[in-house]
């Protein structure tokens, strides 16, 4: 049976063998990763955590946010606007496009999510997940 790998390690492995994974998208990816990590712990806090139940809010396609939607959202805005490796992010949770502040350096690439995927099943334990898509940034943008 194969070891088990991590992802960073298979990011950096790529990388350095076959030279098709440019290192600040690298970064971008264990970022995102680190993340999802962060969202996980706080699906799995649940009812304890209070992080469980709607708000009185909705996103742009006009269903009602979940709590675990607005926190998973901040937490990849958090995590992935101060790094330098992103321009611009799109969330299924916000109306507008979301550029990093000047306060913070400019990358190359744009980050599109939807934070919590599926967040409406929360409440009776079926699969939920983040989907996320880095697109570089068009030479105009």
């Amino acid at each position: 049976m194969a070891a088990k790998i991590s992802l960073t390690r298979y990011l950096v492995e790529h990388q350095r063998v076959h030279a098709l994974i440019p290192s600040d998208l690298r970064l971008l990816l264990e970022v995102v990763a680190r993340a999802c990590k962060s969202i996980s712990h706080a699906v799995n806090k649940g009812e304890l955590g209070g992080v469980l139940g709607a708000t009185d809010t909705e996103n742009i396609q006009g269903e009602v946010q979940k709590k675990l939607d607005i926190i998973a959202n901040e937490v990849l805005i958090e995590a992935n606007e101060w790094g330098g490796h992103l321009a611009a992010m799109a969330s299924e949770e916000m109306e507008g496009i979301y550029v990093v502040p000047h306060r913070y350096p400019k990358g190359e690439y744009l980050l599109m999510f939807d934070p919590l995927d599926g967040s409406s099943n929360v409440d009776v334990n079926v699969s939920i997940g983040t989907i996320f898509s880095v697109l570089r940034k068009p030479d105009n943008g």
